[in-house]
């Protein structure tokens, strides 16, 4: 490469962050253009790990050359030919379902040991290959199996050099042209092989073939023609490929292949930058989407929980069986007659264990008319994000199952009332004749809940700061299990990573000024 030894581990460095911030974008949620940009992320990496990263960290790397093309364009017979020997299998089956072969001259196979390239393919080091290159047989590009197009797309983006290898009855294939388009677009030098042309359509086929490469911007690309040879097994005639194994020879030799690495990479960067730009887009955009989540978990709770606490503010948790239950047991006669009219028992009947007992039992019909409220509000809460977020643009049939296979209703109702029966036995009344400790919780309860008789007693006894902070209290746990139900969707959200749109954007700018 033609880069500045000053320059080129300042390179080497940025190409290395960069790649790791690639590895950290994920862009899990379908979204329009999702799809398509994690395979531009996958080809930016192949691009930066296999073909630059390599080149930067040292100069005898060989220059990588990929020979590929349509199914049956001749490619592993022409490669084999081009080193004299059967290494590359050939099938008229198509699709060759197969490892890439990497050939390579055996001076080059300790320099490429540890390059990504090995994990790609196989490696084939003979005598007979061209010292400073390695040629790569790839497979199909419409292969039918999407391995094989998989891996016959990340070995262009890892290419110094992509030959296309095309035939004159094939050689208009959309996919193919379609691919070789891609290539130049990127930044991959090209050249075009056009295999088994007959004498008779040679002049035909060659002019159309070279209008459509102009066309495309490759009228400076090499350009070989490889007649046919009819039916035949095993290699191609020496001179059939003499032009095009005296040209690889010569970019050898010449260290045109130094070049041409620096011509590849430079072309490249510029279209790198780009990409990362629109990866920070779609990153961001998936960010933006997740809070918009988020938001809506929060959004859907807010009706329910604003009904609960207005519920609470008005004491209508008092309302129906627990005034029922208060009237029936504080009127005359009842065990509570006596607190109620503020008559002082006798030594004997001081904290009675019947008006404890009875204090709770009216204590619990308010924590069961709690409780189904707040189950209620919570099933609504549920029912709010549950729509939110089936009809958002975001595909989110995945996360909705998993946030209610957390969610438990009942769980989380059960929770905050047991919670609010701790806080209120946590509360400080001043001592009294006719309650324990248990009927004093209750009693706060029954005040809060808005059982006005329970309130009246409460304040003689001196309780009502006690009362205000019980009601305070069940507000803050109505609000706690909403939150909880809240955090089940939220929780979800959050354990998806989507990437650093900021880091992305800063190692564009970097490359900007290279």
């Amino acid at each position: 490469m033609s880069t500045p030894a000053f320059s080129r581990a300042s390179l080497a460095g940025l190409v290395t962050r960069t790649i790791e911030e690639l590895r950290k974008v994920e862009l899990p949620l379908e979204m329009p253009g999702a799809r398509e940009l994690m395979e531009s992320r996958s080809q930016l990496l192949t691009q930066l790990e296999s073909r630059i990263l390599p080149h930067l960290h040292s100069d005898e790397l060989p220059a990588v050359i990929v020979f590929g093309g349509s199914s049956g364009a001749g490619k592993s017979t022409l490669v084999n030919s081009l080193v004299g020997r059967e290494i590359s299998p050939a099938s008229v089956l198509r699709p060759t379902t197969r490892t890439p072969v990497m050939v390579m001259h055996p001076n080059d196979f300790s320099a490429m040991a540890n390059h990504a390239l090995a994990k790609m393919g196989k490696y084939e080091a003979v005598e007979s290959g061209i010292e400073g290159i390695v040629i790569v047989d790839a497979p199909d590009l419409d292969s039918v199996d999407d391995a094989n197009r998989e891996l016959s797309s990340r070995l262009i983006d890892a290419a110094d050099l992509w030959v296309f290898v095309t035939t004159a009855s094939r050689y208009g294939d959309a996919v193919a042209w379609d691919t070789l388009q891609m290539a130049n677009a990127r930044g991959v030098t090209c050249a075009v092989v056009l295999d088994r042309v007959p004498a008779s359509a040679l002049s035909v086929v060659r002019r159309d073939l070279a209008e459509r490469m102009g066309r495309m911007g490759l009228a400076e690309s090499p350009l070989f023609i490889v007649p046919d040879a009819g039916a035949h097994d095993g290699l191609l005639p020496e001179e059939y490929v003499a032009d095009l194994r005296q040209w690889l020879e010569v970019v050898a030799r010449t260290k045109a292949a130094d070049s041409l690495v620096a011509r590849t990479t430079s072309a490249t960067l510029p279209q790198l930058r780009k990409d990362l730009l629109l990866l920070a887009d779609a990153v961001e955009a998936q960010e933006n989407a997740l809070t918009d989540l988020k938001d809506k978990a929060l959004e859907g709770a807010q009706a329910p929980l604003e009904k609960l606490a207005t519920n609470i503010e008005h004491g209508r948790f008092g309302q129906g069986a627990p005034t029922t239950a208060w009237l029936s047991l504080a009127s005359t006669g009842g065990p509570l007659a006596g607190m109620v009219a503020g008559r002082k028992p006798n030594v004997f009947d001081r904290r009675s264990g019947t008006r404890d007992r009875a204090m709770t039992a009216i204590f619990d019909a308010v924590a069961t008319s709690v409780n189904v409220a707040l189950t209620q509000g919570l099933t609504a809460a549920r029912a709010n994000v549950n729509e939110a977020w089936a009809f958002d643009a975001v595909n989110t049939q995945v996360l909705l199952q998993r946030a209610n296979e957390l969610v438990d209703l009942d769980g989380i109702a059960q929770r905050a009332v047991d919670a609010w029966k701790g806080d209120l036995l946590a509360k400080h009344v001043s001592d009294n004749p006719w309650l324990g400790k248990a009927g004093q919780a209750a009693l706060l309860g029954a005040a809060a809940a808005g059982i006005s008789g329970a309130r009246k007693v409460a304040e003689n006894l001196g309780a009502k700061s006690a009362v205000k902070e019980a009601r305070e209290d069940l507000s803050n746990q109505v609000r706690g299990a909403m939150d909880e139900l809240v955090a089940a969707y939220t929780g979800v959200v959050n354990e998806i990573y989507v990437g650093d749109a900021a880091s992305l954007r800063l190692r564009a700018t970097e490359f900007l000024h290279r």
